[in-house]
């Protein structure tokens, strides 16, 4: 396994992070979120399509962490990859529990996906 392959490939992950998140954003998002046509009339519609938009980049940065641990310390590697799907997943589903005043369906599996991972660290 090679090292340096693996940090390019958490540094590309965190790269396409951002530019998915910030042109995705500038370019796709915003603009069909402006027509507020069909579906996209629905505040909560709009709002879980940019949510996913976004959770993707987080998705990636948590891969970009574990990649980081298996290089950094690879016995640590489960540690960070429970620690960062639970410090990712409880804050998204805590955010999208309060942005959506609880309309999201999803909110507490995102919420127990994060806690039983954070759980998982205590025992």
């Amino acid at each position: 396994m090679s090292d340096a392959l693996l940090l390019a490939a958490a540094l590309l992950l965190v790269v396409t992070a951002a530019v998915h998140s910030v042109a995705g954003e500038r370019r796709l998002i915003g603009p069909v979120l402006a027509r507020r046509d069909g579906i996209l009339k629905s505040p909560l519609a709009r709002f879980i399509l940019r949510f996913a938009w976004h959770i993707t980049s987080v998705a990636w940065l948590v891969i970009a962490l574990i990649l980081l641990a298996l290089v950094l310390d690879p016995p640590a590697v489960r540690w960070w990859a429970a620690a960062g799907t639970g410090a990712a997943f409880t804050a998204i589903g805590a955010f999208t529990a309060i942005s959506s005043r609880g309309r999201h369906i999803g909110w507490p599996f995102l919420t127990g996906i994060g806690l039983a991972a954070l759980a998982s660290l205590l025992i």
